[in-house]
């Protein structure tokens, strides 16, 4: 009789135990995934509805200066942005292309004279899940929110202008698109 209890508690631990292993399997494994495909369809439906409007350039003491204007229809929290330069012999291959540096290559600030804030944000990744970059080092500020850009661009240059959106830890490079001087 005794020993009938024992094996059928013992039969009740290991079975408790299996479903603990089962359950932090899942929680480890299946759920973040979840997570980070819930986010890259929130900044993929963010993305296919926002465009960037980039003025002509206004040629200063500091190089040039461009009025950015992110626009994201109904969204009112913040994005990052990062600018870089690339050869524009490369500009078939926007799409693809990834900084050489984790740091902007323009200075941003407000049209009120305001400096922007600098944050270190990463991973990068496009809306289909690759990811674009480790780190950098971006601009952020509200959604549909003038700002300006000053900078000096290379000959035979283009600087490429990045929206990064942040979904549930994850950062999506959602909106892109480039200018010259």
């Amino acid at each position: 009789m005794v020993s009938v209890a024992v094996s059928e508690f013992i039969l009740v631990v290991a079975t408790l135990l299996i479903g603990l292993i089962l359950f932090g399997l899942t929680q480890a494994l299946i759920v973040p995934q979840y997570d980070f495909t819930l986010a890259e369809q929130q900044a993929r439906a963010l993305g296919s509805a926002s465009f960037i409007s980039v003025s002509p350039p206004d040629i200063g003491s500091t190089g040039y200066n461009f009025v950015i204007y992110p626009f994201i229809p109904g969204f009112k929290g913040n994005i990052s942005l990062f600018i870089f330069e690339e050869p524009s012999s490369l500009l078939s291959s926007i799409a693809v292309l990834t900084p050489q540096s984790s740091a902007p290559a323009f200075s941003a600030y407000y049209p009120n004279g305001t400096g922007i804030h600098e944050v270190t944000i990463g991973p990068i990744y496009d809306t289909n899940g690759h990811e674009l970059s480790t780190s950098l080092i971006t601009y952020t500020t509200p959604a549909n929110t003038p700002v300006i850009i000053s900078g000096t661009i290379p000959k035979n240059y283009v600087i490429v202008i990045w929206i990064i959106y942040n979904s549930g830890n994850y950062y999506f490079r959602i909106i892109y698109t480039y200018t010259a001087g």
